[in-house]
């Protein structure tokens, strides 16, 4: 049961936590394949920041709403409640944002280039390079729909 945190950036992904390199290096390879055979569903993560985001703001205007214009100790009861419907609804519009809007599972072109490997104090810290290579069949299709534009 492996115990781990994943961070992306523009040139791939990071891993914190003890994984062995070779392990990291076959799942990420998978992964990828997943993905480019249409496996969107593996982008989104239902503890991304996007799901934290959206749970934050929706509590905070519940709460707003729930104190009302003048704020009682009273009202403490209804600011939970409120709090807690609203994290509870927060996770399916989180994940939706994350599959529509914040995330793209777009694995056209990507390909594993090497694994980096560095620790952040006691936790092992691998970053899986990924190189974005042009899809070229779509690059022939842009290129032919900007030439009947131009026509």
């Amino acid at each position: 049961n492996l115990s781990l945190i994943g961070r992306a950036d523009a040139q791939g992904f990071f891993i914190y936590g003890a994984v062995k390199t070779e392990e990291l290096k076959t799942a990420a390879r998978e992964a990828i394949a997943r993905l480019q055979n249409g496996e969107a569903n593996l982008a989104v993560h239902p503890r991304c920041g996007t799901n934290l985001v959206v749970a934050g703001i929706l509590a905070g205007v519940a709460a707003l709403i729930a104190l009302g214009r003048k704020p009682s100790v009273r009202k403490i009861p209804d600011v939970l409640l409120a709090t807690t419907l609203a994290a509870f609804v927060s996770q399916p519009i989180g994940l939706q944002l994350q599959a529509r809007v914040t995330t793209s599972a777009d694995a056209r072109g990507a390909q594993m280039t090497g694994i980096r490997e560095s620790r952040w104090g006691n936790i092992p810290v691998r970053h899986v390079d990924i190189a974005w290579h042009a899809d070229e069949k779509a690059n022939r299709l842009a290129k032919k729909i900007n030439q009947e534009k131009l026509k």
